[in-house]
């Protein structure tokens, strides 16, 4: 895999990341992730106890209020092969690594504590009334598909922030006619469907829940364009024609540099194919 890299020193790496790339490695992936990607570019002996052993300087970054309860800094190393925070496999955008057992656990930290800010780009269904919002709506696993998230009121806490950086009135005519065309709804039912316009919004979560933006989106009414999952059966078949992924974009990412104590914004442009997405809305 050839990534963009966006910022690099000895303790972090920030990348990129592509649509259509998986985070973590798992036994349902056959694919190459970005857990593979970062082995391969820095060796398999970057995650050995030996190596560390010989290098315990990473100790330093260490946050002196370490909880072990979930493991001692190797073995989490170990685990999690650098990886401090993931993205859905279609979500694009800002990707934060640690390079060391040190930085990984101060950055988990940072991200525990609620100190990190991340800033996404979404198109979605419809435009809105309130311009500006703070969505406050717990989420579980849904009941009936477990590979689904919704609100539940008796789910773990979940925020997002949003804000509406464009309007749009629709699509354009000459999609319209290709769409009826490609799909099995008339013109008319597709103007119909889509008769409410779109918004861009940049958003903010305050929590890292699974699919949060997607589940808050769509629980407002307000699913995202190109969502196969919660944008609803007739959404989809007409969104998949002109957006083949969810428009969700990780802009940037704020946190504070494990080393130095310095704060970073690292910044993203929005993909080229979700570029060409708003060309075809007007």
């Amino acid at each position: 895999m050839n990534l963009e890299i966006l910022y690099e020193d000895q303790d972090i790496i920030v990348i990129n990341k592509p649509s259509g790339l998986v985070t973590n490695r798992a036994t349902t992936v056959k694919e190459e992730t970005i857990q593979d990607w970062f082995v391969h570019k820095f060796g398999d002996e970057l995650f050995t106890d030996e190596f560390w052993q010989k290098n315990s300087s990473y100790q330093d970054l260490i946050p002196a209020d370490f909880d072990a309860e979930f493991g001692q800094p190797l073995e989490i190393w170990r685990e999690r092969l650098g990886i401090v925070h993931r993205l859905d496999k279609d979500t694009s955008g800002v990707l934060l690594l640690a390079k060391n057992p040190g930085s990984l656990m101060n950055l988990l930290a940072q991200f525990k504590n609620r100190q990190t800010k991340k800033i996404y780009a979404s198109l979605v269904h419809g435009r809105f009334t309130e311009k500006t919002g703070h969505i406050v709506a717990p989420m579980s696993r849904n009941v009936h598909n477990r590979l689904k998230f919704a609100v539940d009121s008796s789910g773990r806490p979940a925020i997002t922030d949003y804000k509406v950086e464009q309007e749009f009135l629709g699509i354009k005519e000459d999609l319209i006619a290709t769409l009826a065309t490609q799909s099995r709804f008339k013109a008319k039912k597709v103007k119909e469907l889509y008769q409410a316009g779109f918004s861009l919004l940049e958003l903010e979560p305050k929590t890292g829940r699974t699919h949060q933006i997607r589940v808050h989106m769509s629980a407002m009414q307000h699913p995202l364009v190109g969502d196969q999952i919660y944008a609803g059966k007739k959404r989809v078949k007409l969104d998949a024609f002109w957006c083949k992924r969810q428009f969700l974009h990780a802009l940037s990412l704020e946190f504070t540099h494990p080393r130095t104590g310095e704060k970073m914004t690292i910044n993203a442009p929005l993909a080229d194919d979700l570029k060409e997405v708003l060309k075809l809305v007007l």
